[in-house]
């Protein structure tokens, strides 16, 4: 009897239909945003920048920096959000309007200036600063998607509630998945991982919000059902446009990792594990990669038209600007002097020799507890997703130091999968073992 199975496309042939299909449902979706009624959406703004200006643009829990939140980013949306409207919607769209100010300590209020100046009915304020458009086209703010809509009906503290209670309902599905398809050890450790990084605190800012939701998303979807790796790389490359299409470069680098380490754990490819899943991994975050380039990439080509502004060459220069050398503090960023930085830091304080110590003692202890060679090839995957975080540390290394009170949240993936290739590739016992062979 023939075969009447139907063959699938070629990979390629599958790859692009996605980007393109994902990439044509966020853009329709991002202009319908855009072409919502304005007034309503100001009116909310207005008030949301009255909240932001009681909290301050970077307040600190327990005055702490890794836990400071960035709602002068925020209120950049806020006022994208509330200036959607100044021209037509593929036109708003693709410039991508906020105003700029002296002083930008000032943001919350200029926001609060700026509706009152150019919208509020009446006569015009006469006092209200001199706020100057800029066009912050280099990205899609794919963020308007739920920002603008929300803000038809509430304002930013609603917004809030919103995303804690999706980023919630996501977080627990990961739990039980991972609990059902990878045991109580894999949950456990994901539970950890999110914790130490203060998930609890991401879906109070929209920024911080986009890549945990995307990433948690990612998770359930992998976890759902056993899937093959051609499905998992697709998956991988529409959550890279979704990642480019809706991030503000805060934590890329979970949407990529953490379903890549659910789908790992999983009993049927633990079976698999190896050198063979290595080029599965490398495979999937060039998928992701590409999809994620490419619908950068198009916002800069798309807004270029449109526009008739150079974006591709202000892109370009970000990048350069992001990943070179350049000054923090008043310190160039060379690895040199970065390096130089860290000691002198640790030595003040009386840190560096101690902590050299103890990271030779715990490499020590890692060689003398692997299982053996085969136990440690096999978890090798898992310390491909490990190293990803670092990875892109330093290839953004400028940005990840500068807003290094944001982007340390990715560490979230390397504690997650770090825990996962600790486990199934070292035993303490062995090492105990060893140690009393040896003494004997």
């Amino acid at each position: 009897m023939a075969d009447t199975k139907q063959q699938k496309p070629p990979f390629p042939l599958r790859a692009l239909a996605a980007f393109a299909v994902t990439l044509a449902a966020l853009f329709v979706l991002l202009l319908a945003a855009y072409a919502l009624p304005g007034n309503r959406v100001r009116d909310h703004v207005y008030e949301s920048a009255q909240t932001i200006a009681g909290e301050g643009l970077y307040p600190e829990y327990f005055g702490f920096k890794l836990f400071q939140m960035d709602n002068y980013t925020d209120t950049i949306m806020l006022t994208e959000a509330a200036a959607a409207d100044e021209a037509p919607p593929l036109r708003a769209m693709m410039t991508n309007t906020a105003y700029n100010v002296d002083n930008f300590e000032t943001l919350a209020d200029d926001l609060q200036w700026y509706i009152e100046k150019d919208w509020a009915a009446g006569a015009q304020r006469t006092d209200a600063p001199e706020l100057e458009p800029f066009s912050y086209a280099r990205y899609w703010h794919g963020y308007l998607i739920w920002l603008r809509p929300l803000l038809l009906v509430t304002t930013i503290t609603g917004v809030r509630v919103v995303q804690y209670v999706v980023l919630a309902a996501l977080f627990a599905a990961v739990v039980w998945l991972l609990r059902r398809r990878c045991g109580l050890r894999a949950a456990f450790w994901f539970v950890v991982s999110q914790l130490l990084v203060t998930v609890f605190w991401v879906p109070h800012q929209v920024q911080y919000f986009t890549c945990f939701a995307a990433a948690y998303a990612g998770c359930v979807w992998v976890l759902a059902r056993p899937r093959r790796s051609d499905s998992v790389c697709l998956a991988l490359l529409v959550l890279g446009v979704v990642t480019a299409f809706c991030d503000l470069l805060v934590t890329p680098i979970l949407p990529l990792g953490l379903p890549l380490v659910c789908w790992l754990l999983q009993p049927q490819q633990r079976l698999r594990a190896g050198v063979p899943q290595c080029g599965i991994v490398v495979g999937g975050s060039l998928s992701w990669g590409v999809g994620y380039l490419l619908c950068w990439a198009s916002k800069w080509v798309l807004a270029g038209l449109v526009t008739g502004q150079n974006v591709i060459a202000d892109a370009l220069h970000q990048v350069g600007v992001r990943t070179a050398a350049d000054s923090w503090h008043g310190m160039e960023l060379t690895w040199g002097n970065i390096i130089r930085f860290v000691y002198e830091t640790l030595a003040e304080k009386h840190l560096f020799w101690p902590l050299v110590l103890v990271a030779v003692l715990l490499a020590a202890l890692f060689v003398a507890s692997i299982r053996d060679k085969q136990q440690l090839v096999r978890a090798l995957p898992l310390l491909l997703c490990t190293l990803m975080t670092p990875a892109w540390f330093i290839v953004l290394r400028t940005h990840s130091i500068q807003h290094g009170w944001f982007t340390w949240r990715a560490l979230g993936l390397t504690i997650f999968a770090g825990a996962a290739f600790l486990y199934y590739c070292c035993d303490i016992r062995a090492a105990g073992r060893r140690i009393l062979h040896r003494g004997k």
